[in-house]
């Protein structure tokens, strides 16, 4: 235990003194995290979270759940599994991780099951594909579509399967979950939604600030030195800094790599997934094995796209753009901040269990001093 102790230390002294001599480079790169989820990934993304969340807590999941029942029963998953795809559909990244994680603690999902099913829910969603990824940092809503296509594809093949080679789910788990009130879930969901953008955004943060520092070094200055390398890289750490870093390699290539590193999530999503379902204790070797598959179908799929279409990157007009510059004239991203406010002004009503004695007290005074 004192060697392991020893060995942390040391560890952590060096990580110290590497960031002393490197603070203009962590500096720069820590702006660059805070101007790509200030500028791209909270406006896309957090309504679409809370909304995912919404739906997986509310009377809706069980609606959308036998709406979706064709699609889990062909999956072989519980039927209550119907709001947690749609969920993750819409929210991406954490949200389906979250809805996973709370599902297996109340019950209505296995470990195994949840485990298979982050293999393919865990993915970016359409918000961020369409308006993050392909209209701010390709400049391309054309090349998003794209994306969130093969996305789809991908998954699609990964779930298909998986289902293969599993048993249907046991009638036992068929049951439907406990429902909150409609205020309750609100309230939850803008929790959930901005506990989960915050840590994305924390992750995002140092993962951009540890690749401002690696690029000082010889790998980058002298290994890494093409665009695509250097988006390669970028986005097997954190995948917002490498799809951003997709436009500077422009045309078709920088479709295919920025489809193949927002499939492959980088070593920063997969963190947030495992502090997701660190309460349910899900497995998480099977999504880590899906990640570079699922990878290698996108990039496959987009790269026969563009050799069977005879489709050119003048078609798509990839090119790098300006993240804040796109955003600030996008009205998706107004719709979007205005959700957000509305959500964040719902949360502050207390549920109906709260909120009327609160009411009933309020009006008593009220009539005291008319009085």
């Amino acid at each position: 235990m004192k060697r392991k102790n020893f060995f942390t230390a040391i560890c952590a002294g060096g990580l110290g003194i590497v960031l002393l001599f490197n603070s203009g480079a962590l500096s720069n790169g820590i702006r660059r995290g805070l101007s790509l989820c200030s500028g791209a990934v909270i406006p896309s993304l957090f309504p679409f979270m809370a909304l995912s969340v919404f739906i997986c807590k509310s009377y809706a999941a069980d609606f959308f759940s036998a709406a979706l029942r064709p699609v889990t029963k062909f999956l072989k998953l519980p039927e209550s599994a119907g709001g947690i795809l749609l969920a993750a559909a819409i929210g991406g990244y954490p949200a389906a991780a979250k809805c996973i994680n709370d599902s297996v603690l109340c019950g209505t999902l296995t470990q195994k099951t949840g485990a298979r099913m982050l293999t393919f829910c865990v993915n970016p969603g359409p918000p961020f594909l369409i308006a993050a990824v392909g209209g701010a940092m390709l400049g391309s809503i054309k090349a998003g579509l794209m994306l969130f296509f093969a996305q789809l594809f991908s998954g699609a093949v990964i779930a298909a399967s998986g289902a293969f080679f599993c048993k249907k789910a046991p009638p036992s788990l068929l049951k439907a979950p406990p429902r909150s009130s409609s205020s309750a879930c609100i309230i939850e969901s803008v929790s959930s939604a901005a506990e989960s953008c915050f840590r994305m955004c924390a992750f995002i943060i140092i993962a951009c600030g540890a690749l401002g520092v690696c690029e000082q070094g010889y790998f980058f200055s002298h290994i890494c030195t093409s665009p695509l390398e250097k988006a390669i890289c970028a986005g097997g750490v954190e995948v917002t800094a490498g799809c951003a870093a997709c436009g500077a390699i422009g045309g078709s290539a920088a479709i295919v790599t920025a489809g193949a590193i927002s499939a492959f999530s980088g070593i920063s999503v997969m963190l947030q997934v495992a502090a997701a379902t660190e309460e349910s204790r899900v497995p998480l070797l099977p999504f880590l094995v899906s990640r570079p598959i699922t990878a290698a179908l996108s990039a496959v799929l987009l790269r026969t796209f563009f050799s069977i279409s005879g489709e050119t990157a003048a078609a798509f007009s990839v090119q790098g753009s300006n993240i804040e510059t796109v955003l600030s004239a996008s009205a998706p991203v107004a719709v979007s901040l205005l959700c957000m406010a509305s959500l964040f002004l719902l949360s502050f009503v207390p549920p109906k269990s709260e909120s009327e004695p609160l009411l009933k007290s309020f009006w008593q005074n009220v009539g005291k001093k008319q009085k």
